[in-house]
């Protein structure tokens, strides 16, 4: 690894400062030997200006992580000594802090570290400090709530187990692809106060609000935002769908003994699309549907259903919807009987999802990465803390963070 000009680009320490290096291998470190040069330093208790040395003191300080290495800087750091008071002091350095041992930039990339899917353990390995050090910088951690809302808004539901609560909720910018917050409890109240903290006028900025088929989150933003347009999620509003066809299935592997096994075996034909079915899978589906007539029905209900996708106008999709209905209703399925109701329940949330080009996959993507962190960090009960890592996970998602 040769010195260039990166430690002065990266580290803020100018090349001409750096009289050797060494390297250890066996612990990926880089050493620097750095000696910078005597000046003029002014006297925390008289101001007045001293060049005269007391002490020297060796000294290390973590600058970064470079090419996987651990770039240290050793130096004698000097003590200055006041000749109009007496009074003794350490000097100034470009690259770390008073009273403290890992240079800025090192802070930076450990920060960083925590927005990625790594337990703190494997944080602190990482950068050969204490989890307790991880943890402290995190604490450290400013993250304010936003000052703005999106036209956008997503909300959904994610099972974090923190703070003593189940549920967690988090709002997302579908437009810029990001993090808004994380709210500690899927509760009305809490929700409510927290929306209501914004003021009219920022409020008023939302113009879309997209969800699943939640009736809770329906209720609330209908309050909070009446003007905004309610977007049911595409994703749950077609796996309903899927889901009454999954139970006709399994009702009718109950039934025909014959094909018991073909059933179960060959679940996911069912919900693949048609034109991606490998010759055998044609087969078994061909021998499955003229088997069961309730497949039969089920199965061309769902691809009926898919059609929805190719229609563009509103009208015709509320049409649409209505036809769909009616083939359901005709049908006699009680496994899709619910989505009668269901769908006029949600008639205008259900049109938007077709008609507008909004989703919550973002915010589904973060929840599984959530998921991830839960898992290697063996659960974060710690709520706030809980939250700044999602929030620095998501900006890396355009969430602005400051540390102390």
């Amino acid at each position: 690894m040769p010195i260039t000009h990166f430690t002065e680009k990266f580290f803020n320490l100018k090349v001409e400062f750096i009289k050797d290096y060494t390297i250890n291998e066996s612990k990926q470190e880089y050493i620097l030997d750095v000696q910078l040069p005597v000046k003029a330093h002014k006297c925390p208790c008289c101001n007045e200006k001293t060049t005269q040395i007391k002490n020297y003191r060796l000294r290390k300080v973590e600058l970064g992580i470079q090419y996987n290495y651990t770039i240290i800087a050793r130096y004698n750091h000097r003590r200055y000594i006041c000749k109009s008071c007496g009074k003794s002091f350490s000097e100034s350095n470009p690259f770390v802090k008073r009273y403290q041992q890992l240079s800025t930039l090192f802070k930076h990339h450990l920060i960083e570290s925590l927005g990625e899917t790594l337990s703190y353990t494997a944080i602190a390995k990482r950068f050969n400090v204490s989890i307790t050090t991880v943890i402290r910088y995190l604490e450290k951690m400013k993250l304010a709530k936003p000052s703005k809302l999106p036209v956008v808004l997503s909300i959904d539901k994610f099972k974090g187990n923190a703070a003593g609560q189940k549920y967690q909720v988090i709002l997302t910018d579908r437009q810029s692809g990001t993090i808004i917050d994380i709210l500690p409890k899927r509760d009305t109240k809490a929700i409510e106060e927290y929306l209501r903290s914004f003021n009219r006028k920022k409020r008023r900025a939302v113009r879309f609000v997209v969800m699943d088929m939640s009736v809770q989150f329906r209720r609330i933003m209908e309050k909070i935002f009446p003007w905004a347009h309610i977007v049911a999620d595409r994703f749950h509003v077609v796996r309903l769908v899927n889901w009454a066809l999954e139970n006709v299935r399994k009702r009718e592997q109950k039934t025909l003994y014959n094909y018991s096994k073909t059933l179960k075996q060959n679940k996911k034909v069912f919900l693949k699309h048609y034109k991606k079915l490998t010759d055998e899978e044609q087969n078994k589906l061909t021998e499955i549907l003229n088997a069961s007539y309730d497949i039969w029905m089920a199965y061309n209900l769902r691809l009926r259903f898919g059609w929805l996708k190719k229609t563009y106008s509103k009208d015709n999709i509320d049409n649409y919807i209505s036809h769909w209905l009616e083939l359901v209703r005709a049908s006699k399925l009680d496994e899709f009987s619910h989505l009668l109701k269901t769908f006029n329940t949600w008639r205008t949330p259900v049109v938007n999802a077709f008609l507008l080009p909004f989703s919550n996959g973002f915010t589904e993507g973060c929840n599984n990465k959530i998921k991830v962190l839960k898992r290697i960090s063996y659960g974060l009960r710690n709520f706030e803390r809980f939250r700044v890592r999602i929030l620095i996970l998501g900006a890396k998602n355009g969430t602005s963070y400051k540390s102390n």
